[in-house]
């Protein structure tokens, strides 16, 4: 399609008729059916996500508005028709906010934009003269000098009740909230309020006087209540050096992942049915996929990190929603499949190199359907893309449970949340093996370092070798390896990649031109079992 194409004959062109593509068969769910959404052509959404009902939620852009929180909702059938206006408001500002969410209540007259909820007598669907009311955070997060954002994403379990959010601090940490909506009579209370990520990462070792033991890391970015409710989803860590999707179970605290990849993997969206899932990832994006970063497991690669996710995400979504030729899916997963085969890539739901997928992903209730939004590579256009199901045999929707209020592993202290500002901007520790050897890892907002002393914990696989990664967001920061992995499994690194800056025109570009040295400042290698990556065909 020629980039001269004026946008409003874009938006016609899409208006008036599906977008259809037939997708490889998977044995789990049988043949896979892509269309769009036809809009009428005036419409330019903001998202899209479906209600319990089955309609779709539409977030119009105002049509004249000069402040994109003028927004129209409406309500409509997902081949097109039916669509009905029911809200057209400015939802109101607030500092520390994080933009507009739209996560609909499972009872389907409620919808949460964040600071805000948009409050119907009858259903979506019926709703007339919705109500706007404000939500009051705990002051610790509410508008502190410690937080950057006061949330990052909200989740709404089941009951209609308990709730989930991640907030960001001012030093790029996160720490992971529940708690419970109580309407008052100007708006909502969340009260409750407890912790739910780790505090404490590290515990003394009794071993080693001068020693520290990881603790698995729990939370992430908050994504869905799963499980019906016992549950939650992130984009975490667990096994990997780069994001994936993980459970936490809500009563234990008990983490384990949904992804397992090499590549950088974000939000899992699963069926009613949880059988299955759709989920933003950079697998099958080969030129912008930093898979070469992940390929090689790591110990304590969540605990112990080498902060590469903001410069993988940066790069490899941020750039190609931009201007950056590649795509972050989404992927369709069997979830049983992608919890137990580590590597499993699932089947490639995007079907444009021109379009590229936004945030949200939902599914139908019926669990045959499932749907996402797509933006015209550097331009203002949206679409609403659907994937259909045929031959999948659903099962019943998980029913919902009580979610877990007692949490043993969780803390309801709030005063704690100053302290992890500067708790977490400089460490420096010691991890020994069980077996030989030890890691070093030190930390400061400019320099990561991470040594590996013949390190191994099993006795069967040895590490040695280091990691670095010299961080300056408005430059070039550059990641560094030279590692060997011996023993049963076999893997080494040698490889140094160095981003750009994460503003500009190429957010977190690869930087491949010599050095003072006169080394190319990408390059080199990662390999694991028999699996050889090298920086060749990265898009700079």
């Amino acid at each position: 399609m020629s980039a001269k194409l004026a946008l409003s004959t874009l938006l016609a062109i899409f208006a008036t008729a599906p977008v259809l593509a037939s997708v490889p068969d998977d044995t789990a769910t049988g043949r896979h059916i892509v269309r769009t959404v036809p809009l009428p052509e005036d419409v330019t959404i903001d998202s899209a996500t479906y209600t319990p009902s089955g309609k779709l939620l539409l977030a119009i852009m105002t049509s004249g508005a000069e402040n994109p929180r003028d927004i129209t909702l409406a309500t409509i059938n997902d081949d097109g028709t039916g669509m009905r206006v029911f809200f057209k408001q400015k939802i109101p500002e607030r500092a520390k906010d994080n933009g507009l969410r739209y996560m609909v209540f499972a009872d389907n007259r409620r919808i949460f934009t964040g600071d805000f909820i948009i409050e119907c007598r009858r259903s979506l669907e019926r709703c007339r003269n919705p109500e706007i009311l404000p939500v009051t955070f705990p002051p610790e997060v509410a508008d502190s000098p410690n937080i950057a954002h006061r949330w990052s994403e909200i989740v709404v379990a089941p009951d209609n009740r308990t709730i989930s959010w991640t907030t960001l601090l001012s030093n790029y940490a996160a720490v992971v909230m529940t708690g419970e909506l109580v309407k008052t009579g100007k708006g909502y209370v969340i009260s409750k309020p407890q912790i739910i990520s780790t505090l404490e990462p590290f515990k003394p070792d009794p071993q080693h006087p001068d020693g520290v033991i990881p603790e698995p890391l729990r939370g992430g970015e908050v994504k869905q209540f799963v499980n019906g409710g016992a549950a939650l989803s992130f984009a975490g860590g667990l096994n990997r050096v780069l994001a994936n999707s993980t459970i936490q179970d809500l009563a234990t605290g008990a983490v384990k992942p949904v992804t397992d990849t090499p590549s950088y993997t974000e939000t899992t969206i699963f069926s009613p049915d949880e059988k299955l899932g759709i989920t933003m990832s950079t697998r099958f994006s080969p030129a912008t996929d930093l898979a070469i970063l992940g390929l090689v497991p790591r110990p304590h690669p969540a605990t112990l990190n080498m902060g590469l996710n903001m410069f993988a995400y940066t790069h490899s979504v941020t750039g190609v929603r931009k201007a950056r030729e590649g795509n972050v899916g989404p992927a369709l997963i069997d979830i049983k499949t992608s919890m137990t085969q580590p590597g499993y890539q699932g089947t490639n739901l995007n079907t444009s190199p021109d379009w590229v997928f936004y945030s949200p992903m939902s599914w139908h209730p019926g669990s045959k359907r499932a749907s996402w939004v797509e933006g015209l590579r550097g331009r203002t256009a949206k679409r609403i893309q659907i994937v259909e199901l045929p031959d999948y045999r659903a099962g019943p929707a998980v029913p919902a449970k009580a979610t877990p209020s007692e949490l043993p592993y969780a803390s309801s202290d709030m005063s704690v949340i100053p302290a992890l500002v500067g708790r977490s901007q400089e460490i420096d520790v010691k991890v020994f093996g069980r077996s030989s050897g030890h890691i070093t890892f030190r930390r400061t907002a400019a320099r990561i370092e991470k040594t590996y002393v013949d390190y191994s914990d099993d006795g069967r696989n040895v590490w040695s070798g280091s990691e670095t990664t010299d961080v300056n967001p408005r430059g070039n920061s550059t990641y560094s390896a030279k590692l060997t992995l011996t023993g049963e499994t076999a893997g080494a690194m040698d490889l140094t990649v160095t981003f750009g800056p994460l503003g500009g025109d190429h957010p977190a570009g690869l930087i491949f031109e010599p050095d003072a040295a006169g080394n190319p400042q990408t390059r080199g290698f990662a390999e694991y079992q028999g699996q050889r990556l090298t920086v060749a065909g990265l898009v700079p």
